[in-house]
């Protein structure tokens, strides 16, 4: 087996094995939110606050109602395509050289916000987030935790516009330098 495939192989297994990983976090996140959101409802304030509210309550229940492991799944496949379309543009246009210097702190305060917003749109329609701003606030946690493995996938197994024109290129070092990079 090449190197190459075993690579795309045990990339792949990671990135399932996180998948997993933040739609499990983001079922305990979400349920851990309805118990505290339960909690504050139960206050004085609570009924002004449903009073005041009605939209953002109807859209709780029917995101209560879809169900938040399957809020959870759809949640976390959004942003696993966003992030890994976002940063294969990236990586092909010379981006991701200045992305992968900043580690993975760095990575998540500067990206984070900017990659939910592209999730929140790419949210299919099955998703009743009632709104651009609860749609990105559902789509943090999930861009927070699948945002690294991305970036991982894409540094390690896509080439840059160079390496590409390199490949079509009709002198016999052509396939040296992407063969091998890594």
């Amino acid at each position: 087996m090449s190197d190459y495939i075993q690579k795309c192989l045990t990339l792949a297994l990671r990135a399932v094995m996180w998948a997993g990983v933040c739609t499990a976090l983001n079922i305990g996140l979400l349920y851990f939110s309805q118990l505290l959101f339960g909690f504050y409802l139960k206050t004085p304030m609570g009924p002004d606050f449903i009073a005041s509210n009605p939209e953002l309550m109807d859209t709780i229940a029917q995101l209560t109602d879809m169900g938040f492991e399957q809020l959870s799944i759809t949640l976390t496949l959004t942003t696993f395509v966003a992030c890994l379309g976002i940063l294969a543009v990236c990586k092909l246009f010379f981006l991701a050289r200045y992305i992968a210097p900043m580690g993975n702190v760095g990575r998540a305060i500067t990206f984070i916000l900017p990659f939910s917003a592209v999730a929140a749109m790419l949210l299919p329609e099955s998703v009743p987030a009632g709104g651009w701003e609860i749609a990105c606030a559902l789509s943090v946690f999930p861009t927070l935790v699948m945002f690294n493995i991305c970036f991982t996938i894409v540094d390690e197994l896509l080439p840059e516009v160079d390496e590409l024109t390199a490949l079509f290129q009709k002198n016999d070092d052509s396939g040296k330098r992407f063969n091998g990079r890594r």
